[in-house]
């Protein structure tokens, strides 16, 4: 899946993003919702911290971490995880 974001494209590998539908399946309904808030916050967090800098993607680490952070996106929006009802 190809994303724009930052003004740069990100490959998102679909095979990452069905490992976090896999890893996150178990959420909706569990009655976790601090854990979904807290791992919604942190994703937030990485977009935030890359919004303010977005040169940091040029390092390996820094858009291996980004690019996980969108596939987790992805992953809660297909589960209905990303917002609340």
């Amino acid at each position: 899946m190809q994303v724009a974001c930052y003004g740069s494209e990100f490959e998102i590998p679909d095979f990452l993003i069905d490992k976090y539908i896999k890893d996150f399946e178990g959420l909706p309904g569990s009655g976790q919702r601090e854990s979904i808030m807290q791992l919604r916050m942190s994703i937030d967090d990485i977009f935030d911290y890359i919004a303010e800098e977005p040169e940091m993607l040029d390092e390996y680490e820094i858009r291996s971490d980004f690019v996980k952070a969108l596939a987790m996106q992805k992953a809660m929006g297909k589960l209905g995880l990303l917002h609340d009802a």
